[in-house]
């Protein structure tokens, strides 16, 4: 018997190892714990991946190892009884490491039969779990997080399918900003929209379509509202999520803008609209005429000035004077048909639109109910003021086809009404265009100056009696780069009113002892440069600095200069002439009067300021060889010339005959297009050696 019992259990030993053997070989390919247990619960074999899961030295270490006391759950042990009766099963929990370290399992058995269904063992398969685990907690605690931020913070989080038919999430703030519950939005999707204004609401779908298509983010305003004609506004920012090329879903955020509206309400009516009458403001006026020139319909553009109006504030103080300027203002927009538009253009200053249906009798009469509205006495503080205001008027397009020049063109015509009284009106005009073009034209001659559009041309001055080149006088040309040669007797005088003369008189100066100077270089050193100076610069306190830099700069010879000085000029600034020109005779520059015998002519200049020439004017010449009268008239100017020790030039001369009779005269020096006509140096260097003693 006990032989028997020994070869039995031999026997069993025998069959356990093999089982273990074949039990090592299969764990071995297995990417998670698998584990041979028997029946109760200890470990006949593990993989190598378990013995690495499990952190064990190495797979010798494990086996015999009580497989259900490593768990802190009874899941396990109610699974693993399962299995013995021959049923699989699973369970998840938790379970340290040989090293300690906490870890998560899903673990399930399967039970390992003999033929006749007895279970000798059980197989379990354990897959670490910790990873996903551990992220679902994370999820949680941000899911958790996130539910906290949407109940406490007022902004309406939500996504949607791209065609916005099906709602992913809405976070809780929506009850409090549609004030709406959150269960009404499972009942009913739309119900959202139910509560915008219809017409925002169409603004709102249409960038919400926008969004979707064009895969951009965008924005819009819209209002909510509530009973007792209570509105929201709300600010909505439409987010869509691109993946894989195409938008997956839509995400917005929805914020109260109430009273960001409001503030840009405000500031919108800051920028467009005066805030001490109410009515437009310059800017919002010059949009409207932006818009309007832009079309075909004509219209009138009125500037409105009030007479007087600083006497006011001067007398009164602005207090009052701003009532009077609300007041007027009402009685402007009162006296103006509906579709006219007033602005205030600034201080006492307004400008009115008004559409022309008659032509400028509808203008006209507009104009006249304007004028009659003012009339009425203003009563402020026990105080009787009467205001008139004056009107200016540029229809569009016969006017002005700009803002700008309808406003300058209006402007214009105000200081017109102005001139003629004040408390009238005026339709720019032929007189208004003349001064228009004046306005235009100083602002183009300030151009030309800047960006050095000048330019100077000699005229040759020759010797009556050897025809020989002997002076110069430098021109002021002005060549526009768009309209052409520009004569100087327009703008010298916008350089006179303006003050430029005095810095372009510097430059004329610079420029032609430059010149003279590449005349000296090639043998003309008598040749003397005449230059002419206004009444402006001679009270000028820098002309003679300026001349005797520019003199020895050049190493000109002083006496080759000539200072022109028309008569008018010195009746104009007698004083100061006198030391400017005492002066400029003390560098050794000399002087010659201009345009002698016509303007202010007087014999006394030729003792009072002792010019060493003296220039006839061309009316003289004109009429010299065929009137016998002014023929004795200039020889006796030549004569008392040459007595007093100067000299004698003729201008204009064009005809020999002219000629002639100048030099029987004794005339000194001639010029004009008879002999040679204003050209720039290079052209007059090439003709100065030319001989006009045979004419």
């Amino acid at each position: 018997m006990l032989v028997v019992l020994a070869c039995g259990y031999a026997l069993l030993l025998g069959r356990l190892a093999s089982s273990r053997q074949l039990a090592y070989g299969l764990c071995s390919v297995a990417e998670d714990c698998i584990k041979l247990l028997d029946r109760r619960g200890r470990i006949i074999a593990i993989s190598e991946t378990g013995r690495e899961l499990l952190e064990a030295t190495s797979t010798s270490q494990m086996p015999g190892m009580d497989w259900l006391s490593l768990w802190e759950t009874p899941d396990a042990r109610a699974a693993f009884d399962k299995a013995l009766l021959g049923k699989s099963s699973s369970f998840q929990g938790h379970c340290h490491t040989m090293t300690g370290k906490p870890r998560y399992w899903t673990s399930a058995y399967w039970p390992v039969k003999k033929a006749n269904g007895t279970v000798v063992a059980v197989l379990c398969k354990s897959r670490n779990i910790t990873d996903e685990v551990e992220l679902v907690a994370e999820l949680r605690r941000k899911s958790q997080i996130q539910r906290d931020m949407e109940d406490h913070v007022d902004v309406v989080f939500a996504s949607a399918s791209p065609d916005f038919e099906k709602l992913n999430h809405i976070s809780s703030a929506f009850e409090r900003m549609w004030e709406l519950p959150l269960s009404a939005m499972a009942e009913d999707s739309t119900i959202w929209s139910k509560r915008v204004e219809p017409e925002d609401l169409k603004i709102l779908r249409a960038r919400m379509r926008e969004a979707v298509e064009s895969g951009r983010p965008t924005q819009a305003y819209f209002r909510l509202r509530f009973a007792g004609q209570r509105t929201k506004w709300v600010r909505a920012d439409i987010y869509p999520v691109v993946e894989n090329g195409s938008v997956q879903r839509v995400v917005s955020v929805c914020v109260e803008a109430t009273e960001e509206r409001e503030r840009l309400q405000k500031l919108d009516f800051l920028a467009h609209y005066d805030d001490l009458t109410g009515q437009h403001n310059r800017r919002a006026m010059m949009d409207l005429l932006a818009t309007l020139c832009k079309g075909d319909a004509s219209f009138a553009y009125l500037f409105i000035d009030l007479d007087r109006f600083k006497a006011v504030n001067d007398s009164f103080g602005h207090a009052i004077g701003d009532v009077v300027l609300q007041t007027i203002a009402r009685r402007i927009r009162a006296a103006l048909p509906a579709d006219a538009t007033v602005a205030r253009a600034g201080g006492d200053e307004f400008t009115v639109v008004v559409p022309c249906r008659s032509g400028n009798q509808d203008v006209a009469a507009v104009c006249r109910r304007l004028i009659s509205a003012c009339r009425p006495t203003i009563e402020v503080d026990d105080k009787r003021i009467s205001m008139t205001y004056s009107i200016g008027v540029a229809l569009y397009p016969q006017h002005a086809k700009t803002p700008e020049s309808l406003f300058t063109s209006a402007d214009i015509a105000m200081y017109a009404a102005k001139r003629s009284g004040k408390n009238t009106f005026r339709v720019f005009g032929d007189k208004e265009r003349t001064d228009l073009y004046k306005i235009h034209l100083e602002t183009e001659v300030r151009n030309a100056v800047r960006e050095r559009q000048f330019n100077l041309h000699y005229q040759p001055q020759f010797c009556v009696h050897t025809g020989e080149l002997v002076g110069l006088e430098a021109l002021l040309r002005w060549n526009h780069p768009t309209r052409g040669l520009i004569y100087p007797d327009l703008f010298i005088p916008v350089l006179e009113t303006t003050g430029l003369v005095i810095d372009v008189g510097h430059w004329i100066f610079r420029e032609a002892l430059r010149a003279l100077g590449e005349f000296s270089t090639v043998g003309a050193r008598s040749i003397a440069m005449s230059i002419n100076v206004s009444a402006t610069q001679l009270r000028d306190s820098r002309l003679v600095s300026m001349l005797s830099r520019a003199v020895k700069k050049r190493g000109i010879v002083a006496s080759q200069v000539v200072v022109e000085i028309t008569e008018s000029a010195l009746i104009d600034n007698l004083e100061d002439a006198q030391g400017i020109l005492e002066g400029i005779r003390a560098l050794g520059i000399r002087i010659a009067i201009d345009d002698f015998g016509t303007g202010y002519s007087s014999l006394s200049y030729l003792t009072r300021f002792s010019p060493n020439i003296v220039k006839l004017d061309k009316s003289f010449i004109d009429d010299i060889a065929a009137d016998s009268l002014t023929k004795t008239v200039v020889e006796g100017v030549i004569d008392l010339a040459h007595k007093l020790g100067m000299s004698v030039v003729a201008e204009g001369v064009e005809t020999q005959e002219q000629l002639d009779v100048l030099r029987a005269s004794q005339c000194d020096k001639v010029q004009g297009y008879l002999l040679g006509r204003p050209g720039p140096a290079p052209d007059i260097l090439e003709r100065f050696a030319l001989d006009f003693s045979q004419r």
